[in-house]
């Protein structure tokens, strides 16, 4: 008989209490007369493994308990399938959660009622090849800082760490040039940054794509020319409220595909603070590709 619930925790994920979190939450639903299995990531890639074996087995739910990562992960292994995905914020960022209205402070008690009585949306995801994405897909500057914050061991997390990043990343980046192709034309030059937004936020909740949306079949992609380090840190703050649209080094475009070449040399792509691999790319848009149980 099929499980109501499998959900699969990360026990490294944020401060590493993911594992405790997925546990109280199984032994609710359990006592609340539903089926729930707990299982552990012990690698990477188990996540993707343990969500596939559970859609295989017809569980009605994959709950992920963990960062953007870990969601990331499972997400692909739910795509077509008849599992909906559950979310259990226990990351550094939770930039996903946060997009639907869930959140690392949630209760257990909350957490487990949204799971038992919320509703199923669909919702887009990111594809570059046969790679997945929940949130934002980065080339440039935030690429390289969510490099540095994925393969660092800190402390800090969410926000804090991220611009502990920037700043190390700043001192000696330089900006790559870029040819960007979709819905919107061609648009060609050195850019701090191209930022494509499945969902609005990333490095925990910072809105650098504030008109994106989850359900709308369409990326909104931020470009933001080569500016000097001093214009870097004004420009910073005011992503944090998604301000930062207005500096005229900033550009928006909405599509449901963009290619990405850079001519002088390969550079890192990353998203839900993993990375992805290398220019060129594209990414593509897949429309309601997902169930996602949100309150």
């Amino acid at each position: 008989m099929a499980l109501d619930f499998v959900i699969i925790a990360n026990p490294t994920a944020g401060s590493q209490g993911a594992p405790s979190l997925a546990g109280d939450v199984c032994k609710r639903l359990n006592d609340a007369g539903a089926s729930a299995e707990l299982k552990l990531t012990t690698a990477a890639g188990d996540a993707r493994r343990l969500a596939a074996e559970a859609a295989d087995a017809q569980a009605k739910c994959v709950v992920g308990s963990g960062g953007d990562g870990t969601l990331q992960e499972i997400a692909g292994s739910l795509e077509g399938t008849g599992s909906a995905f559950g979310i259990l914020p226990g990351g550094r960022c939770n930039d996903f959660a946060h997009a639907l209205g869930l959140h690392k402070s949630d209760s257990a008690q909350r957490l487990t009622e949204i799971l038992l009585k919320g509703k199923r949306r669909a919702i887009d995801m990111g594809a570059m090849g046969s790679k997945r994405f929940l949130t934002v897909a980065t080339l440039g500057f935030d690429s390289e800082v969510s490099r540095f914050v994925e393969t660092r061991k800190m402390w800090l997390k969410g926000t804090p760490a991220y611009l502990y990043g920037v700043l190390r990343t700043l001192i000696s980046f330089r900006a790559p040039r870029v040819r960007l192709s979709g819905d919107f034309g061609t648009h060609e030059g050195r850019v701090l940054l191209t930022a494509t937004g499945n969902s609005y936020c990333y490095g925990g909740a910072m809105q650098i794509a504030p008109g994106a949306k989850l359900d709308d079949g369409l990326f909104q992609l931020c470009v933001v020319d080569d500016v000097s380090r001093l214009t870097v840190l004004r420009i910073l703050p005011r992503v944090l409220n998604g301000t930062h649209v207005n500096h005229p080094a900033v550009k928006l475009f909405a599509t449901r595909k963009v290619e990405i070449e850079t001519p002088d040399e390969r550079v890192w792509v990353c998203a839900d603070g993993e990375t992805l691999g290398q220019t060129p790319c594209t990414f593509e848009v897949l429309p309601g590709a997902l169930q996602v149980i949100v309150p």
